[in-house]
């Protein structure tokens, strides 16, 4: 299983680590900042609440519009021109943008503790990485730990909330970092999609396996963790949609998941991750912690209608 050691930022000597750890007269730790990407799917009303920083990612119809940052679409104008056969395509975090965000929260003093979506999936791990680098190197006194959440969507963010709610315990980066990378592969996030289109138009499946899977009305469970190096992986092909969902609540009933960590994810269609959210309540007895929309980035890939369900598990998958 893919768990490599923590990815730790130092660009500093023993004695520049303690000048920098605490302030003058030794009283006080630096404070930090929790940063991401918009493909952890982190409620925005929650991160404003928190103080966590949100870092765009982007996506573009080729009429040379980019969009994700100062411009957005809204779901509804997204996804119609989804259906109306255009393709969207998507882009990790620019670095010039990253080093904007990262750069004010030093000037305020701040080190940083960023958790990113997957490596497997995106190059804003590896942007954010270098960008790091860059900035210890140009600012010894500061710190930056980047973590590859080998997740995406609720997923990864439920590592921010793991994450925010140690920050607000008292725990120092390093000791949040240790803890997140030591709960990475028990972080798992399971989709549904509704029409296997999107995946064929986003290189994610075979033209040929697409129709196939529309004329046998096959319905996918993507899934992503750890164990699949974070990629998403089909987990298994089910016969229409409802057992599909069945077949998650399923696994992730014999997951036993941490009622603190659970998140129901939609694309486009709040009613069904509300139905998904009572049915999880009367047969798991967990009342679902977040309920979020997937940001357009990964909507691109899953099209509308998509579900998806995540959760901190405490007992190992069952495939």
């Amino acid at each position: 299983m893919y768990n490599d050691a923590p990815f730790m930022l130092y660009k500093c000597a023993v004695y520049d680590i303690l000048k920098i750890t605490f302030r003058i007269g030794g009283a006080a730790v630096r404070e930090f900042t929790l940063m991401t990407d918009v493909n952890t799917d982190v409620e925005e009303d929650y991160a404003a609440r928190e103080g966590i920083i949100i870092m765009p990612q982007y996506y573009h119809f080729g009429d040379g519009v980019i969009y994700g940052d100062e411009i957005k679409l809204d779901p509804d104008t997204f996804y119609k021109r989804l259906d109306a056969g255009e393709v969207a395509k998507s882009s990790g975090c620019n670095p010039a943008r990253v080093r904007e965000m990262f750069e004010a929260e030093l000037d305020k003093g701040k080190d940083i503790l960023a958790i990113i979506c997957s490596s497997g999936l995106s190059m804003s791990f590896n942007t954010c990485l270098n960008v790091g680098r860059e900035l210890m190197e140009e600012r010894p006194e500061c710190k930056i730990i980047v973590i590859d959440s080998l997740n995406e969507s609720e997923g990864a963010g439920l590592m921010l909330h793991m994450a925010r709610d140690m920050q607000l315990a008292g725990h120092k980066m390093e000791e949040i970092e240790a803890e997140v990378v030591r709960q990475r592969e028990n972080f798992h996030a399971m989709f549904v999609v509704d029409d296997l289109k999107y995946l064929v138009r986003g290189g994610r499946l075979s033209a040929f396996g697409g129709t196939v899977g529309t004329m046998l009305d096959i319905k996918p469970i993507l899934y992503i963790n750890t164990s699949t190096e974070g990629k998403i992986i089909a987990l298994k092909k089910v016969r229409t949609r409802k057992r599909a969902i069945n077949e998650i609540i399923r696994m992730f009933k014999e997951m036993d998941p941490d009622p603190r960590y659970t998140c129901v994810v939609h694309t486009n269609n709040e009613p069904s991750a509300i139905e998904l959210i009572a049915r999880i309540k009367e047969e798991l007895g967990i009342e679902v912690s977040f309920i979020n929309e997937i940001n357009n980035t990964i909507g691109a890939h899953t099209g509308p209608n998509a579900l998806g369900f995540g959760c901190l598990a405490r007992k190992p998958l069952k495939k």
